[in-house]
């Protein structure tokens, strides 16, 4: 009777860390709002290692849009014996292939002196995001509560990390149009600048036209001025006898006024 009611009390108190480590997972995509994929995954494995105890806990998301493949592991601080990420990925490809979607559920497998539990979940709807993989030397693990709590937090990261590729690439979008705005913006600055300079010239050779039709009819003035002073009759006819002009004398000598 008392061993029925001990296991009862730990069922509830298994289920209870359960449903605080749900709500603490369900709370996660607060923290990752406009972080980038790289906190994303380092706050993911740190929670996991801590709430299931894992011994080992590994992500890998795939190359998308020419950004390099990202590899990620954490190890429990008692495990001395560990290996790089892309170790950690070689050994998993080897021993359960190179496509992800085609491994097992979970399997059990030696790592250095150690037999694992291993459990690899998809990110993504199918796995398009990439992997995830839990490790612990637990013959039980996982346990369905286990299970659940890496399904909901695989879930919960795929959406984090989709989200955090949309908001980066809506940022390069905006970067590329700024770049673009401000390069176009230099470029009618220059075209403004060339039309006033060309502009400025205009006006410049208006004035000197101006200048220069106002010297021309000066010039014009005096001569007419010094042709009407020469003590001589002094005229110009083409060859049809059409007189061009001719001087205030010619007038006199004539009796013939301009205007005649």
């Amino acid at each position: 009777m008392s061993v029925q009611a001990g296991e009862s009390a730990e069922e509830i108190k298994r289920l209870q860390r359960c449903i605080n480590d749900l709500i603490s997972v369900l709370a996660l995509p607060a923290m990752w709002s406009g972080a980038e994929p790289s906190k994303i995954l380092h706050t993911l494995l740190e929670a996991l290692l801590r709430m299931l105890q894992l011994d080992m806990v590994y992500v890998r998301l795939k190359e998308t849009d020419g950004r390099p493949a990202v590899e990620m592991v954490r190890y429990a601080r008692w495990q001395n014996q560990v290996a790089a990420a892309q170790e950690i990925g070689g050994f998993l490809k080897q021993r359960l292939g190179a496509d992800a979607q085609d491994w097992p559920a979970q399997m059990r497998s030696r790592w250095g002196d150690r037999d694992l539990s291993i459990v690899p979940l998809g990110l993504g709807l199918q796995g398009e995001v990439g992997v995830l993989v839990a490790a612990a030397e637990r013959a039980e693990f996982p346990l369905q509560t286990e299970r659940l709590l890496l399904s909901v937090a695989a879930n919960q990261a795929s959406i984090g990390l989709q989200e955090a590729r949309l908001l980066s690439e809506q940022k390069r979008i905006a970067s590329e149009l700024d770049r673009r705005v401000a390069l176009r913006t230099a470029e009618l600055a220059t075209a403004n600048e060339e039309l006033r300079r060309e502009i400025g010239e205009r006006r410049e050779m208006e004035k000197r036209l101006l200048a220069s039709e106002t010297l021309l009819k000066e010039s014009e003035a005096r001569l007419w001025e010094m042709i009407n002073t020469i003590p001589v009759v002094a005229w110009f006819s083409l060859p049809d006898g059409t007189n061009q002009f001719h001087n205030k004398r010619w007038s006199e000598y004539t009796g013939i006024s301009r205007e005649e």
